[in-house]
């Protein structure tokens, strides 16, 4: 028999507690906590791990170096009694997902837009959790790809989704006399088969390298803590309404209230 530990989460008023196999491997260090709920009932936390920082996704470290161009999160959805997929699961969702908007200063590549959708071009659907995008679902390992995690090897997570995102932002792609700003709104959607999808609950965050001038340029990146949203904001919405990078075909459920929709 495998031997679980016991996990607990205080989010707000509410303990959330959820099992996961013990292991050897290194532990998920918690940042952020965000509950998660539907129609004002928890099914669950979306956590977000220390953040840790890289160059250009090599050297990685949970202390920014001297020539760190970006920062790294994981990204978990833990549902609850309440919103597991087998159980009550209250929202009636058929797959959860994680689903991110992309703000940001610096230049642009071709096609990208300042403010977008956080997938490449050419995706059949909007959600992170996709390869080649690192992520996992249930029991599974971290990432093959160590050179920008802060740990050596892959370790094992227990979830019920979770994205490992690296982004960066190197001095090449810096505006002379400005800030570069990357900030990210990581939403979880309910995805049903038959019906509309839902957003759930979300979690801002991101960076700033500072511009130093001179020989300098831009400094380290700082984190920007996350921050908990019981919904999706306006600016996210819009940039799902007004998409034209994923040909996704249950995107019009975005443009309805949640209040109409039927469950």
């Amino acid at each position: 028999m495998q031997l679980k530990r016991l996990v607990l989460y205080t989010v707000g008023t509410a303990t959330l507690m959820f099992s996961a196999p013990f292991s050897n491997a290194e532990e998920l260090l918690v940042g952020k906590a965000c509950s998660v709920s539907f129609q004002e009932e928890s099914i669950g936390i979306l956590v977000f791990s220390k953040e840790w920082y890289h160059s250009s996704r090599d050297n990685a470290s949970y202390i920014p170096g001297d020539n760190a161009t970006g920062i790294g999160l994981e990204i978990h959805l833990f549902a609850n009694k309440n919103g597991h997929l087998k159980g009550p699961n209250l929202a009636q969702c058929n797959r959860y997902r994680l689903l991110q908007v992309r703000s940001t200063t610096a230049r642009l590549f071709d096609g990208e837009q300042a403010v977008q959708i956080d997938v490449p071009d050419g995706f059949s659907d909007p959600f992170y959790d996709n390869s080649p995008l690192e992520h996992g679902y249930g029991s599974h390992m971290t990432p093959v790809d160590d050179r920008d995690k802060p740990w050596q090897g892959q370790h094992s997570r227990t979830s019920t989704v979770a994205i490992y995102d690296t982004p960066y932002v190197s001095d090449a792609y810096g505006i002379e006399g400005e800030n570069i700003d990357v900030t990210f709104e990581t939403c979880v959607v309910c995805e049903r088969e038959f019906r509309y999808d839902t957003i759930l609950s979300c979690g801002t965050w991101g960076y700033t390298r500072e511009y130093m001038g001179g020989l300098t340029g831009w400094a380290e990146p700082e984190f920007v803590g996350v921050q908990c949203k019981g919904e999706p904001s306006q600016i996210f919405q819009q940039v799902l309404d007004r998409s034209n990078r994923v040909d996704y075909s249950f995107w019009l459920n975005w443009r309805i209230s949640s209040q109409n929709l039927t469950n």
